[in-house]
Parts: structure tokens; C-alpha cells; sequence
């Protein structure tokens, strides 16, 4: 994304996510991003909830960070206000948060898992120091429709 010009980002990645669609006929495509709407830095996060027009999206937080790297004057924003940003900004719903555990302990990471998921009533995880599989747990319990069992035709 950093090397197209900013007018054809949304247009290149709606064409990734339409061109995967039609060549492979997937039940999910996943989009990873990067930064976030409120970061100045990172403009092509809206070009990818534009261009991409997800279903859902899986924030990505680091609870320890307290000022946006590259930038010590802006402090990082809680999660509801990027949610708020996220939901507002496009036609989409946050489904899940997974936690940046950098300069965290493993008790410190339960904890924040907790508090995450009482406070923004969504799942919380960490996508590195707790089972993957949680990640998928998220989307399927915001698309339970995936929980189907596939038709397998006999040849």
C-alpha cells in the first residue's frame, strides 16, 4: 500500500478482496492492516476499511504503550474510542480485540484479556501468547452462518 498513490489504494484493495472472491470462492478473506484511523501516520488503514469494506474487523491493541510510536506528544487511544472510530468511519462492526503484549507479563495480559472483554463486550485475546484458535473463535461466534457444516459432493 505505501508504494500506490493514495487515489487508487481503496480501488487496488477492493480489487484484491473481489478478484480472491472470484478465483477461490473462500468463506472468509481476511485483510491485515496496519496502524490505526486515529494514528497520523497510517493513513492506509482507511484505505483498507474503504477498499476492503470488511464484515468485521479485529482491533489490535497494546495496552502497556502509552504514547503512538513516532509521535511522543499523542497518547495511544483506549479501544472504545478507536472502535468508535472504526464503526463510525465505515460500514463495519469491531468483533474482537487482541492484545500487543509488549512489556507485559503474563498476569498482566490475563488481566487486560478480562477487562477488555467486560468493558467492550467483545472478545479479547492475544493473538501471539494465547491459542490462535481464539482468533478464530472470534469471527465464527460474529458469523455463526460459518459454523455449517460444508456439502461435500461425492465423485
Amino acid at each position: 500500500m505505501d508504494a500506490i498513490p493514495c487515489q487508487f489504494a481503496s480501488g487496488e484493495i477492493e480489487a484484491a478482496v473481489l478478484e480472491a472472491f472470484e478465483t477461490e470462492h473462500p468463506d472468509v478473506i481476511i485483510v491485515e492492516g496496519q496502524g490505526a484511523l486515529s494514528h497520523p501516520a497510517y493513513i492506509s488503514s482507511a484505505y483498507i476499511l474503504r477498499g476492503a469494506r470488511p464484515n468485521g474487523v479485529i482491533l489490535q491493541h497494546a495496552p502497556a504503550r502509552r504514547m503512538l510510536s513516532d509521535f511522543p506528544a499523542i497518547a495511544t487511544p483506549a479501544p472504545a474510542a478507536e472502535i468508535n472510530l472504526i464503526e463510525t468511519f465505515a460500514d463495519t462492526r469491531v468483533i474482537g480485540l487482541s492484545i500487543n503484549h509488549e512489556n507485559m507479563t503474563d498476569a498482566e495480559i490475563t488481566a487486560a484479556i478480562t477487562m477488555y472483554e467486560l468493558e467492550l463486550g467483545i472478545p479479547s485475546t492475544d493473538a501471539v501468547a494465547r491459542p490462535t484458535d481464539q482468533l478464530v473463535s472470534m469471527v465464527v461466534r460474529a458469523f455463526p452462518q460459518l459454523r455449517e457444516e460444508p456439502v461435500v459432493l461425492a465423485t
